[in-house]
């Protein structure tokens, strides 16, 4: 039996952690860091983290509701520690996100 809740919350984890790769990768690639294209990113990831967050303790829940027979516990723990990573830097980008966007208002 397996715990669909442990492996969405992975898929989304990963999906977080990909939106925020991305914002990366483009903030390299190009010459300037525009707002608009952190303003996708950042909501994004948060979101996708979230609900990581949300299913990774639905996935404990289950495993326990099932006394372990839903998924192994190593990877229900793994995929909690991951949404929770994905969760802390997502905030941590929103937070940089905040303190650019008040800077590009105030020297335009």
């Amino acid at each position: 039996m397996r715990n669909t809740k442990a492996v969405w919350a992975l898929v989304t984890a990963l999906l977080a952690l990909a939106a925020l790769a991305g914002a990366v990768y483009a903030a390299r690639r190009y010459d300037e860091v525009r707002l608009m294209d952190a303003l996708i990113a950042v909501p994004l990831a948060l979101g996708f983290s979230l609900a990581a967050v949300v299913l990774g303790r639905r996935a404990r829940q289950e495993h326990q509701r099932t006394l372990g027979r839903s998924g192994s516990r190593a990877f229900v723990g793994f995929v909690r520690l991951l949404a929770a990573f994905a969760f802390v830097l997502a905030l941590t980008a929103a937070l940089a996100l905040a303190v650019f966007a008040v800077l590009v208002l105030v020297f335009e």
